[in-house]
């Protein structure tokens, strides 16, 4: 049976994830990647996405649904990107959540509702199934949203914090590529919030270093990942979404 992912702010507390599971019985078998995105946090839900999907086979469908109430303007809809759908509101996010530009994407239209997302989802999923998407959805193209990057100059880079995860530890958008590409093998300082709380080396994993000490690392989606060993970063260090990462490498080798 076709494979549908769904990644939401619901929590599982309320009916919205069962009313969608329950829409899709019969259609594929629905699989969470999680409901805790906080709430509206578009970006928090693309970040979490973007990293799961590919773990899962060609051909499966993926629901993003944080924010996601469409418009006539801003209309719910499919993306064919890397063998994969991908089902949500065109309005930017997809030049979030891609590196490339999809194959296509195809607008979903749905009567209007307090939740007419879910009856928009339900259909996306039904017009691909019964390879109906000439029929059931419109062309469209692809809006677009400017996403966070890291600046680099010879001697330093500037980035910061695209992600909090559950244990306090922050992940930013400085990847090892451009870590490697501008240290050069040189010596570094990584500042967090100015001047005084700095990190000097980069550890190979959570292991090696005292309880409570700061860390460093590429985890495994290769994204500098600052950390407390045993503790809360976010929380020890007052560190939040967006905050500035600054990495000084010394001028000589």
């Amino acid at each position: 049976m076709p494979v549908v992912t769904v990644t939401s702010d619901w929590s599982k507390r309320d009916f919205y994830a069962g009313a969608l599971v329950g829409g899709l019985l019969g259609l594929a078998s629905v699989y969470e990647i999680t409901h805790q995105i906080h709430p509206f946090d578009v970006r928090m839900g693309v970040f979490v996405l973007r990293q799961a999907f590919t773990r899962f086979p060609a051909g499966s469908m993926h629901i993003l649904a944080v924010q996601a109430q469409a418009t006539d303007q801003l209309p719910m809809s499919v993306a064919f990107y890397q063998g994969h759908y991908f089902i949500t509101v065109n309005d930017g996010r997809f030049s979030l959540l891609f590196d490339n530009e999809p194959q296509w994407i195809r607008a979903v239209y749905a009567a209007p509702g307090t939740f007419s997302e879910q009856e928009a989802y339900i259909k996306a999923v039904r017009a691909i199934v019964e390879d109906k998407l000439q029929e059931m959805t419109l062309p469209a193209d692809m809006k677009t949203e400017v996403r966070p990057s890291a600046v680099a100059e010879k001697d330093y880079i500037m980035g910061q914090v695209i992600y909090i995860d559950s244990y306090g530890n922050a992940i930013t958008n400085i990847s090892r590529s451009l870590f490697d590409r501008v240290g050069a093998g040189r010596d570094f300082r990584i500042f967090l919030q100015g001047p005084y709380t700095r990190i000097e080396k980069i550890s190979d994993s959570y292991g090696g270093v005292r309880p409570g000490q700061l860390l460093a690392l590429f985890n495994s989606v290769n994204l500098l990942e600052l950390a407390v060993f045993m503790g809360s970063l976010a929380t020890l260090e007052n560190i939040g979404i967006y905050d500035e990462i600054q990495i000084q490498f010394s001028k000589h080798g």
